[in-house]
């Protein structure tokens, strides 16, 4: 395809502001959703603040208006949160959160290790080796168990991401942690999640398998929709939460911006968002998922968020 991107998304005079405006507008509502979440709940699970922490650290690198005193004070809060003992038993909090542990951690990336908190990180990467089970798995925790797709799927998509948040950890025991994660998740089975397809692709790449990278790639486009997006389920209608997670991993692994599925994809994200900043996503839970729920619509918006935000040039 020869076309650049910004000629193909040309249904104004100006597309990029666009994709820019579409950001904008989600922000606030990420930032007041996270805060709430935080005032009213006092609750660092239900992946609600790791993903507020992630999608507004990476608009911040982008150059967009996120206050940098707010999102670091809502990542200590993330962190001590994290690391603080259950009044209930003693045991840290995160113990029952490893899938919002690894989200801070993939939402650190390559951010070098510059605060008195980098022992924090390294916790949650203890803590999630601590948590794998024997067969090289994670449990899925929070609302996860309940999702509208198998046991299996779910423990297989929670393996996938937790054994990724530990690809920057450097020691002896998140590798092997890595090495029976992979063992774990192979031989596999179709999916019926985006999320499985594109986390799939993320871990592939994570650990040089192009094969499997190019291999998943084409079942994860198989599955777009004609209007461009995926939905969180194959088959079903688009969302943000689906549309997101793949576009994010298609861009994350090199597949060019400018093609016509990555570009049906930004046009359908930019086109369906909602007057308040957000995307309509129907519950991922079995018993609501003919619903729009907003866990799922906070969940959806964020990672609208992260993959359009792989489109801004990192010198914009």
């Amino acid at each position: 395809m020869t076309t650049t991107l910004l000629a193909i998304l040309a249904l104004t005079a100006d597309p990029v502001p666009d994709v820019h405006a579409t950001i904008e507008r989600a922000l606030p509502y990420i930032e007041t959703g996270g805060v709430t979440w935080i005032e009213e709940r006092d609750c660092v699970s239900c992946h609600r603040v790791s993903f507020m922490v992630w999608s507004l650290d990476a608009a911040r690198e982008k150059g967009f208006g996120v206050d940098a005193d707010k999102l670091y004070e809502w990542r200590e809060w993330s962190l001590d949160k994290s690391l603080s003992p259950r009044e209930e038993d003693g045991e840290l909090v995160g113990l029952r959160n490893l899938d919002g542990l690894a989200q801070l951690l993939i939402a650190r990336g390559e951010d070098p290790l510059e605060s008195p908190r980098d022992d924090s990180y390294i916790k949650f990467a203890e803590l999630i080796v601590a948590g794998q089970l024997e067969d090289g798995s994670w449990k899925p925790a929070g609302q996860l168990p309940f999702q509208k797709r198998s046991e299996a799927e779910t423990a297989q998509a929670s393996t996938m991401w937790n054994a990724i948040s530990l690809a920057s950890a450097g020691t002896d025991e998140a590798s092997r942690a890595r090495r029976s994660a992979l063992e774990f998740l192979t031989p596999h089975a179709e999916a019926q999640s985006a999320e499985w397809y594109a986390a799939g692709m993320l871990l592939a790449q994570n650990v040089a398998n192009e094969s499997a990278v190019l291999s998943l790639r084409k079942e994860l486009l198989v599955r777009q929709n004609e209007d461009g997006g995926w939905g969180w389920l194959n088959g079903g209608d688009s969302d943000a939460l689906g549309t997101g997670q793949a576009l994010y991993a298609l861009l994350r692994t090199g597949f060019p911006a400018d093609s016509d599925e990555a570009v049906l994809a930004i046009e359908w994200l930019c086109e369906t968002q909602r007057d308040d900043g957000s995307w309509a996503v129907r519950s991922t839970k079995a018993k609501k998922q003919d619903s729009v729920e907003e866990t799922a619509v906070y969940w959806g918006t964020c990672w609208a968020v992260i993959a359009l935000l792989e489109v801004i040039p990192e010198d914009s």
